[in-house]
């Protein structure tokens, strides 16, 4: 049966067979069903991307390290992803305690995104900490990474600062492969950008040179490194992305927390950017005229305890001949107190008090565990040698634990200029 549009007249129409409701019904049941696949697809596409997204950036977050206590340094960072519909890239800082005492600032970024980019980071992250560790000079850390990027990591270009911060010396010694400048907060002053020489990013030349660039630090300064997710945006070249940065930082605070906060709250996530923010505040503290150390019961923690006392000692204008002798008079102590722990708090920690007062160094350091008994301590070579580097030597015992006070008279710059 031939069928005809109603209401058409003599309009001719085209045929359709018999049966042919039935088939349109069907075919609506077919398109019904095509658009619930493509929907549940795309469904599963969004989830892949979304599971994707977050082991990235839990992945990200876990390998961003803990920043460690160096004496006479503060530390803060912030790290922010680009946006909640994209993926996270391979921002990375990293701040590393050098066998010298000094540190190690590194601040990166690869490029990509996603799992790929973050695990990237991961390795290079890795590498850049085995030549810190070495004690290598920052351009000649470059040099090794830029080699790694192009003969054993293979992923594009990476943009990396490796600085040398020396607390004793309020210097901070550092080098850039195509990264953007950290800024300089100096007390009373506006910030201002440090100077360094431009450098191809990692991976971009077989041969390029990395120039040093050495910077004064006084007490209270703070050095700002961040990403270029910080600087740039669509439609913002680097240059005025700087320069809102600059302007942002004008009046902050130089505590690294609080500077960090002002700087991320100031300078927003710029509208459209797909890119990540890290930001590594460090800050050289002021000399106190006291020191407070909780060291655990470990032997690696008088590494630590040498390298605090001896940033201490040196801001209380110490000589070096002092400094040896006090170090060495004040490792005996925490030693016994490590060596000597009471069994029950084996694992409790230590306290070490030091204090300068009319020129005497007076450095108190307190346990939970028992000393040596009487018949050792006239025979310890240990207590002999305090006391003869030492002008007092006292040792308190008592049911809470024991008490050793070590106390040193300073000679001062004048008698020091005046010896023979």
């Amino acid at each position: 049966m031939n069928l005809e549009p109603e209401g058409t007249g003599s309009e001719a129409s085209a045929p359709v067979a018999d049966g042919s409701a039935e088939e349109s019904g069907g075919g609506a049941d077919v398109g019904g069903t095509l658009v619930g696949a493509t929907l549940d697809a795309i469904k599963a596409a969004a989830a892949r991307v979304e599971v994707e997204r977050h082991l990235a950036e839990t992945l990200q977050r876990n390998l961003l390290p803990r920043l460690p206590e160096i004496p006479g340094l503060r530390f803060a960072a912030r790290y922010r992803p680009g946006g909640a519909e994209t993926e996270v890239g391979g921002d990375w800082y990293d701040a590393i305690v050098l066998r010298s005492g000094r540190l190690g600032i590194v601040i990166g970024d690869v490029v990509g995104r996603g799992v790929e980019a973050a695990a990237r980071m991961a390795h290079l992250q890795s590498a850049v900490r085995v030549y810190a560790l070495e004690d290598l000079r920052p351009a000649v850390v470059l040099e090794r990474m830029n080699g790694f990027v192009l003969e054993g990591e293979r992923g594009g270009m990476v943009t990396l600062i490796y600085a040398i911060v020396d607390p004793d010396a309020n210097t901070m010694r550092m080098a850039t492969a195509g990264h953007p400048p950290p800024l300089i907060f100096r007390p009373n002053e506006e910030p201002t950008f440090a100077e360094t020489t431009a450098a191809s990013p990692l991976g971009v030349t077989r041969f390029p040179v990395y120039e040093e660039s050495v910077m004064i630090l006084e007490p209270e300064s703070t050095a700002l490194f961040y990403t270029d997710g910080l600087v740039e945006g669509p439609g913002l070249p680097l240059g005025e992305g700087l320069d809102d940065l600059r302007r942002a930082s004008e009046g902050n605070p130089l505590e690294p927390d609080a500077l960090c906060h002002a700087i991320l709250g100031s300078v927003d996530a710029r509208a459209g950017s797909r890119d990540d923010q890290a930001l590594l505040a460090v800050q050289l503290k002021p000399a106190g005229e006291t020191l407070d150390l909780t060291l655990s019961p470990q032997p690696d923690s008088l590494t630590s305890m040498r390298h605090a006392v001896a940033h201490w000692l040196r801001a209380a204008d110490a000589s070096e001949d002092e400094v040896y002798e006090m170090l060495v008079a004040c490792g005996e102590a925490c030693a016994n107190a490590v060596a000597h722990a009471h069994p029950a708090t084996s694992d409790a920690p230590f306290e070490l008090h030091a204090r300068l007062r009319d020129a005497e160094i007076a450095i108190t350091v307190s346990d939970t565990g028992r000393w040596r008994a009487s018949g050792q301590e006239r025979s310890g070579r240990g207590l002999a040698l305090m006391r003869e580097l030492m002008d007092d030597v006292d040792i308190g015992r008592g049911p809470d634990g024991t008490t050793v006070t070590i106390r040193r008279r300073l000679r001062g710059p004048a008698a020091r200029e005046e010896s023979p």
